[in-house]
Formats: C-alpha cells, structure tokens, sequence
C-alpha cells in the first residue's frame, strides 16, 4: 500500500451568477485562487468533474477518489466498507445576490434510486456578512406546503420562510429535505454530505440572471414542510475546543403536525468543532474516523501521530487538510493564533 499521510488539495473555483467578491479580500494571499466571478470554491470532494486534487508530494495530481481506490481503509476507517465514495464535501460560499430557494434530497430519498445514494444536510459557518445578510430556512411557524405552493405561483415563496440575520461566527444547520436560500452579501464555509443534488423552486427572475432549470415537481417530492431550523450556534473567541455540531440534531415540527410540537431528534452525519489557540495544544480525537481540519484565520504547524507514523503540516488560511482515520493524535503549534474548524463523519 501506499504511504498513508494528510493530504492538502488544490481548490476548484468555480463561476456563479450570484457570486460576490469577498473570498480575495478574506484571503489575500491566495487572491489569485478566486478569480472574478467566484461564487464557489471545492476544497474538498468526490463528485464527477469536481474532486479536488492532492496539491504535493508523491500523491500529487491524483483525486479524492483516486485516494480512496488506493487507501479506504486507511482514509475512512471503520466506514470504508460500507461507502461508496468519501462522504463529505466542504466548500468556501461567496454570494452578492441570494442563491435560488431550493431543497436538497433525504437520505430516504435518494435510497429509492430516484437521484442519489445518499442524502445532503449542510451547515454553514458565516465567514462574513453584510448588515441585514439573510438565509432562509424552513416555513414560518404555522404555515404549511399550500401557503408555500400558493406564494411560489405568486413569485413571493420567501414571504412563507423564514428569514435569519446572521453574523460572522455564526453555524447553522440546514437538514436535508428543509427549503432554503443563502441571501446575499455571505462569505462562508459550507460542511456538508457528498451530494452534488440541489432542486430548485424558485430563483428570483426579478434579477435579471440568465434563467436556470428548476425541478418544482421533484422539489415538492424531496421536501419535509414540518422541518423548522435549529437554533443558532455562535462560535467563541476563547480559546479551546468548542462544538459547533455534535452528531445529534433536532428536527421541531409545527403545532399542526402530528408530534404535537415535541422535538424529534435524528442523527447527524456529521460533527463540527471549532479550534481557536493562540499557544501549543494536544488534541486527541474520540471519532474512530477521517479528520478534516480547515484553517480560517492565522496559521499552525500540526503534527499528527497514529500507528507509528509521525507528520508534520502547515496549515494557512484557507487550507483543508485530510487526516487518515489511523491518525488519532495532534499537536497544534500556533504562529501566534489560529483558528481551525474541524469536521468529521458520524
């Protein structure tokens, strides 16, 4: 086999009509990586014309999931067997006008053959925001698939959703089969499933935007109107560990749906935590999977140990990281301070 070791990738940009122009400003060493019109930058993937490649060493060139043919059970760990390919996705989102109000598929869903092999929830940690940035997430409280069917033959569906201000720090869950939107004037880090199925209801003509196929009847198929957005998450400037997503989400139904208002929790598939240091910190792991470290703001030397091996890694803004599963140990040496968020498959 292969040497196993963390592996850095070169990020794919890709153009939107929606895009803004905050990613250079974020990251102005890496200016360059987001040419005008970036909407979208893949840090980390396995889709078909969209899977990152390895940026050096003896690995260099080769995919995600040339990686994985090579190495699953030295990447995945103890879900190497039971996946098809890499389970998440992660993804740098930049928008000056909102993004269409759409729906990703359940995992049920996708099961039946009809679009996928698996699901995709998000969460989106908000990099930055203008005054009044919105999301939309879910219906208000109240309002059922008909208030939304009649508002989308209106050309007002967000009327019927609600509408979240959100700031930087900010980590919100979107589960799949929840509407949604990202509105505009957003710079964030999108986590999610390794889905590439959006459906679309709606993408506001008023705008002017070359028009995009919608899927309005497979949309309505894939969407759970009872699902209401969680609370907020702030991330913390203290220092230390702190979990923005734990493998556990709660998923609320309206006073007209048959839980009788009472939270329902369903598992995540996925775990997010936030890692800011300003000096040296061990940090074991309690997951027995891949780690995906992203580094947001000043950068660290990190060392990870597992089986015997030892690697060491610099990390800058803007960099993912893809720790193998057999690594279980770090060490973080900050240049000074770091931010790093964390993410894992549950």
């Amino acid at each position: 086999m292969a040497c196993v070791c963390p592996y850095l990738f070169d990020r794919i940009a890709l153009s939107k009509p929606w895009a803004g122009r905050r990613l250079p400003e974020l990251f102005p060493a890496i200016a360059a990586d987001f040419p005008p019109g970036t909407g979208e930058s893949i840090e980390l993937a396995d889709l078909p014309g969209a899977s990152p490649q390895v940026r050096s060493g003896a690995a260099r060139g080769k995919t995600l999931h040339q990686l994985l043919a090579e190495q699953r059970p030295a990447i995945l760990g103890p879900q190497g067997g039971s996946l098809q390919d890499f389970p998440l996705a992660l993804k740098f989102i930049d928008t000056a006008q909102p993004l269409s109000i759409q729906v990703h598929p359940q995992d049920t869903f996708g099961a039946a053959g009809r679009l996928a092999s698996r699901g995709k929830t998000e969460g989106w940690l908000i990099l930055d925001a203008a005054p009044g940035a919105t999301i939309y997430q879910g219906l208000k409280p109240g309002l059922r698939r008909e208030h939304f069917e009649r508002a989308l033959k209106a050309g007002m569906p967000q009327e019927t959703m609600n509408a979240r201000e959100v700031q930087r720090g900010d980590w919100l869950l979107n589960p799949a089969g929840m509407v949604h939107a990202l509105g505009g004037g957003l710079t964030l880090l999108e986590i999610q499933q390794n889905c590439g199925i959006t459906l679309r209801f709606f993408d506001w003509p008023e705008l002017g935007r070359q028009a995009r196929e919608l899927q309005v009847e497979q949309a309505f198929q894939a969407c759970d109107f009872t699902l209401m957005p969680a609370e907020a998450v702030r991330a913390s400037h203290d220092e230390g560990l702190q979990t923005l997503q734990a493998p556990q989400l709660a998923r609320f139904c309206g006073e007209q749906d048959s839980c009788d208002g009472d939270a329902r929790c369903i598992g995540s598939p996925f775990g997010v935590q936030s890692l800011r240091l300003s000096k040296a910190a061990r940090h074991v792991k309690d997951w027995p999977g891949f780690t995906i470290f992203t580094c947001i703001e000043g950068g660290c030397e990190l060392i990870v140990h597992g089986a015997g091996e030892i690697h060491t890694n610099e990390l800058r803004p803007a960099d993912t990281l893809l720790v193998p599963a057999l690594f279980n140990d770090f060490e973080v040496y900050p240049r000074q301070s770091v931010w790093l968020v964390e993410s894992y498959s549950t």
